[in-house]
C-alpha cells in the first residue's frame, strides 16, 4: 500500500470525523432528544437541536468537558424519567414531599411505576456508556463545524429570553427553555421556597395558638375524625362508583356528601389548608388547627397514626398531631418499613372511650388508606378484578378503609355514650398509563378527579340517610368542624351553613405549583368500568 493510498484513508477518516451525519452524531441527538424529555417538561424540536449542538460542540473543544456534561445530564434523566413521567417537572409539592418522605416511602414508589419506565432510564445510561467506551475522534481546532454548531446553539439559546424581551419588556437568560438548564433552575429556586416554607411550618409548630373561644355547646360526648388517605369519590360505590366496595357507608345511617372537594391534590398541603386556620395571605396557621381549639373550648384530645413520624415536628401533619394530649404512631421514625393496617389502630379507641371524665372529646384517625401502591395497602387481595391487579388492589383498599370504619362505628355504638363520626379523604389520585395493562393511579393535580373525595357523616341515634349535593370545600372545613363540634371562637367565621343545600361561594383548589385555581376548569379523569375488563372475583 503506497503513502498516496493512506493519506487518502486519512483524510476521509478525517472526513467522517468531521461530518455531524455519523452514528456516533445520532447517538448524541437520541440522547438528546431523551434527556430532555426526561425531565418533566414540554419539549421542542429547537431544544433538542441546541443540546445536541451543544453536546457535539463540547466534544469538539474539550473530551473532558463533553464528559462531564453528557454523564451529569445523563444520570439525571434516568433517575427522574419515571418520575417525570407520574408527576411531571419539579414543582412545589414534589419537592415537599421529599421533606416529609425516607427511603422507605421512596422504595415503595419505585415499585408503582411500570417496567418499562425503567427500561427507558437503562437506554439512556446504556447509549451514554457506549458513548463514553468510544475511541476518541479527532478534530481540528475550528473549524466550519464550530461555527455551524456554536451558532444554532445560541439562536436556541436566545430565542425564549429575547421572545421574553418582545413581550415583557424584560431579558434575562433565566428564561432559557432548554429543560435541562430549566430543571436545575426550578430545583434551586423551589427548594429555596420549600425550605421557607418548611421554616415557617416549625416555627409556627411550636408556637401558642391564639384562639378566642366565644361559647361551647357540644352535643355529642365523642367526637370522632376519621382521615383518609388517596381515596378518589368515584371510587366508592356509596357515592356512585360502579362497584358495590362500600357496604357500611352505602347502607349507615348518616350525611354523605356528594359534591365535596380536598384543599389541594397532596397530604402536606391539602390537610394544612384543611385543619388549620388559613390566614388572609391563604397560608395555613399551624398552630391554630382542630386540635389546639378543642383543647381550647375544653376537650379532651387524642391522635392515632398508621402515618409516618419522622421526628418530632418533621412535617405538617406531624405538627398537628402532636398537640394532642394523647397521640399514637403506628410507625415510629418511619413511614412504610413497619408492616402496619389501618385496622391496628382500633385498639387505642378504648383509651378514648375508658376516659371517665366530663370532658368532650375529639379523636383523630389518620390511616393510610388507598396511598399507592394499593396492593401494598392490601397485601395483594382484591374482590373484583378491574384492569389489573393494581386497580384492583385499589377498589380493594376502598373496602378496607370502609371496614375499618365499620368497625369503629360498632366500638362507638357499644360504649354507649352519645357519638358523631367524620370520614372524609385528604386528595384523590389520577390514572397513568390509562387503557394499558400498566394503568395505575398515582398523585396528580390537573383533573377534577384528583379533589374529588368523599365526606361521610354519622352520629349515635342518626335514624335516616341524607345525601347534601351541593357544593362544598375542604378550604371550609374549620366551619364545618365549628358547625359539628359546638364551638364558636372569634377567628372562624362560616360563611354557609356547611350541613344544608346552602349555596356556597365558588370553589378553589390548591395545585402542585402551589397556586390556586379554578377548580371548574380542570379536566375530566373518571373511573371508567372497562366492558372487555373480565368479570371476576379472587382473592390473592
Amino acid at each position: 500500500m503506497n503513502i498516496s493510498t493512506l493519506t487518502l484513508r486519512q483524510a476521509v477518516a478525517d472526513y467522517r470525523g468531521h461530518v455531524l451525519l455519523s452514528w456516533r452524531s445520532a447517538v448524541i441527538f437520541l440522547l438528546a432528544w431523551l434527556i430532555n424529555v426526561s425531565l418533566g417538561y414540554e419539549l421542542g424540536l429547537l431544544d433538542t437541536l441546541g443540546f445536541f449542538c451543544l453536546l457535539s460542540l463540547l466534544e469538539r473543544v474539550s473530551r473532558r468537558a463533553f464528559n462531564v456534561t453528557l454523564i451529569g445530564c445523563a444520570v439525571v434523566a434516568a433517575g427522574y424519567f419515571p418520575f417525570a413521567r407520574t408527576y411531571g417537572a419539579p414543582n412545589f409539592n414534589s419537592i415537599l414531599s421529599l421533606y416529609s418522605s425516607n427511603p422507605e416511602e421512596a422504595g415503595e414508589i419505585l415499585r408503582v411505576f411500570p417496567l418499562w419506565y425503567y427500561l427507558v432510564s437503562l437506554t439512556i445510561l446504556a447509549l451514554t456508556i457506549l458513548l463514553l467506551l468510544r475511541p476518541r475522534r479527532a478534530f481540528p481546532r475550528w473549524s466550519i463545524w464550530h461555527s455551524a454548531l456554536l451558532t444554532v446553539f445560541s439562536v436556541a439559546t436566545l430565542l425564549n429570553p429575547l421572545n421574553k424581551l418582545y413581550s415583557d419588556g424584560q431579558f434575562s437568560l433565566l428564561n432559557v427553555s432548554y429543560p435541562v438548564f430549566r430543571f436545575v433552575k426550578d430545583l434551586t429556586l423551589i427548594n429555596m421556597t420549600v425550605s421557607s416554607e418548611h421554616q415557617r411550618m416549625q416555627t409556627l409548630a411550636t408556637m401558642q395558638d391564639n384562639w378566642h373561644v366565644l361559647a361551647v355547646k357540644p352535643a355529642q360526648q365523642i367526637y370522632v375524625v376519621v382521615i383518609g388517605e388517596s381515596a378518589r369519590r368515584d371510587a366508592h360505590g356509596a357515592f356512585g362508583g360502579h362497584w358495590d366496595n362500600t357496604p357500611f357507608m352505602s347502607h349507615a345511617n348518616g350525611i354523605r356528601f356528594n359534591n365535596y372537594l380536598s384543599a389541594a391534590s397532596s397530604t402536606q398541603q391539602s390537610l394544612g389548608l384543611t385543619l388549620t386556620l388559613v390566614g388572609e395571605d391563604q397560608q395555613p396557621q399551624f398552630q391554630n388547627n382542630i386540635i389546639t381549639l378543642a383543647k381550647r373550648a375544653g376537650f379532651r384530645t387524642y391522635w392515632f397514626s398508621n402515618q409516618g413520624q419522622l421526628g418530632h415536628y418533621d412535617t405538617a401533619i406531624a405538627s398537628i398531631a402532636k398537640r394532642a394530649d394523647s397521640v399514637h404512631f403506628l410507625k415510629t421514625g418511619n413511614f412504610i418499613s413497619q408492616d402496619t393496617q389501618d385496622q391496628d389502630l382500633l385498639q387505642f379507641t378504648q383509651e378514648a372511650l375508658a376516659d371517665e371524665s366530663e370532658a368532650p372529646k375529639l379523636v383523630v384517625f389518620h390511616l393510610m388508606g388507598s396511598h399507592p401502591k394499593a396492593c401494598e395497602r392490601t397485601h395483594h387481595r382484591y374482590a373484583t378484578f378491574v384492569q389489573n391487579e393494581e386497580v384492583s388492589c385499589y377498589l380493594y383498599s376502598i373496602t378496607q378503609t370502609d371496614n375499618f370504619l365499620a368497625a369503629l362505628h360498632q366500638q362507638l355504638q357499644d360504649s354507649g355514650k352519645r357519638f358523631s363520626m367524620i370520614y372524609f379523604s385528604d386528595h384523590g389520585l389520577a390514572f397513568k398509563e390509562r387503557g394499558s395493562p400498566a394503568e395505575y393511579l398515582s398523585h396528580n393535580d390537573q383533573f377534577l378527579q384528583n379533589y374529588q373525595v368523599p365526606l361521610f357523616m354519622t352520629s349515635s341515634g342518626e335514624r335516616r340517610q341524607r345525601v347534601i349535593k351541593a357544593l362544598r370545600s375542604a378550604n371550609d372545613f374549620m366551619s364545618l368542624f365549628a358547625e359539628w363540634s359546638g364551638i364558636r371562637s372569634r377567628e372562624v367565621v362560616p360563611r354557609y351553613r356547611f350541613i344544608s343545600e346552602q349555596k356556597a361561594p365558588a370553589a378553589f383548589v390548591t395545585n402542585f405549583a402551589p397556586s390556586r385555581i379554578d377548580y371548574h376548569q380542570l379536566a375530566q379523569d373518571p373511573f371508567i368500568a372497562l366492558p372487555e375488563s373480565p368479570n371476576q372475583t379472587a382473592w390473592r
